[in-house]
């Protein structure tokens, strides 16, 4: 069973864990795989600019963001990989920029996983948020487009 694991900047080692879990880790293979989404950024950008004075930043600013955003990222996939390690268990990383939403997606259909597992939504504090939009907007698009199975994890065990 091929499974792509969507690591987040928290919870990845989590998500793999409770995977395994579940699958007993036997004849299981992963793609633990990280999209960087300049949405997030962009918006938060958008909202400062009217409180500063002169440019929001220049080509130095963007590189130090790029530059932190691969750093985040790797440690986050590192994490994850260590415990498909540990379980035995072959795994690959990826790293892909664009709507993670429909990164997720379209990897899922180009490599034909037979399972995408997401984590929900949550809080600072790894706690899970409760009601409507519990889900996420990101959980939710892969729940409603993916070309295979869907595995939610509402919340993770600690690491």
């Amino acid at each position: 069973m091929y499974v792509l694991c969507a690591i987040g900047l928290r919870g990845g080692a989590s998500l793999v864990a409770r995977v395994l879990a579940l699958t007993g880790g036997h004849a299981v293979e992963l793609l633990l795989l990280y999209v960087r989404d300049p949405r997030p950024r962009r918006e938060l950008e958008r909202l400062a600019s009217p409180l500063r004075r002169g440019p929001v930043g220049g080509p130095e600013r963007e590189r130090a963001l790029r530059t932190a955003e691969e750093a985040a990222a790797q440690a986050a996939l590192n994490e994850a990989l260590q415990v498909a390690k540990q379980a035995g268990v072959p795994a690959s990383m990826r790293l892909a920029d664009g709507p993670a939403e429909r990164v997720i997606v379209e990897i899922a259909r180009e490599v034909q996983a037979d399972v995408i597992a997401i984590r929900a939504r949550e809080i600072p504090g790894d706690h899970p948020v409760h009601g409507p939009g519990s889900v996420g907007h990101t959980a939710r698009f892969v729940l409603d487009h993916a070309p295979c199975d869907v595995l939610l994890v509402r919340t993770a065990t600690a690491e």
